[in-house]
């Protein structure tokens, strides 16, 4: 009667092990690339990788040079999957018209930090600085040169509320465009997306 009892539990725990495997493997890759490029996906060319404690936020330029698509990307034991991600179409005639671009994202549990981010299109903007409505606390963005394109990201963690100025500066800090952000319905305090 006692080796039916382990037998029965040692199967059971086998079924729930493989079954917990197939589950998790399934929507995984075994790259970044293969990650943002899934089936069904709009394809995509990696720009640059900024790598977070857990993943990756991953910058992609659509396959026509029109989009950009950041993804937040978890790495585990069986690959990485894109759990978090937004798009930013047309951003050519944004950068022509207002000189960057700029989205949010929230913070997710134990993966990423609020952030705000975008494309520099203006060859005249060096430096991009967030100003929080609120407090009146401000930082700079760090830019990097990403294959003909420049990205800009902060932290937002020191940041509160949901409305920022977002403003591009010449290298004398001279100022070319001044956005209005409001990220509500959220704030950056808020606790972090659980995924």
């Amino acid at each position: 009667m006692k080796r039916k009892v382990i037998l029965i539990s040692f199967i059971t725990i086998f079924i729930l092990i493989v079954a917990f495997c197939i589950v998790n493997f399934r929507g995984t890759s075994r790259d970044i690339n293969q990650a943002v490029n899934r089936p069904g996906s709009v394809p995509v060319n990696i720009i640059y990788e900024q790598k977070v404690s857990k993943g990756s936020i991953v910058f992609c330029i659509t396959k026509d040079g029109k989009g950009l698509i950041t993804s937040v990307v978890k790495k585990n034991i069986f690959g990485y999957k894109v759990v978090y991600w937004n798009a930013q179409g047309d951003i050519k005639r944004t950068t022509d018209k207002v000189g960057l671009t700029d989205s949010y994202f929230p913070s997710i549990n134990k993966l990423i930090s609020p952030m705000c981010f975008g494309i520099i299109g203006n060859p005249e903007i060096k430096k991009v600085k967030i100003i929080e409505k609120q407090r009146n606390i401000e930082a700079e963005a760090k830019i990097i040169d990403a294959n003909s394109y420049r990205i800009w990201f902060i932290n937002m963690d020191k940041f509160q509320g949901s409305r920022f100025d977002i403003i591009g500066l010449t290298a004398d800090d001279k100022e070319i465009t001044n956005r209005h952000e409001n990220i509500y319905p959220w704030t950056v305090e808020q606790k972090p997306l659980k995924l």
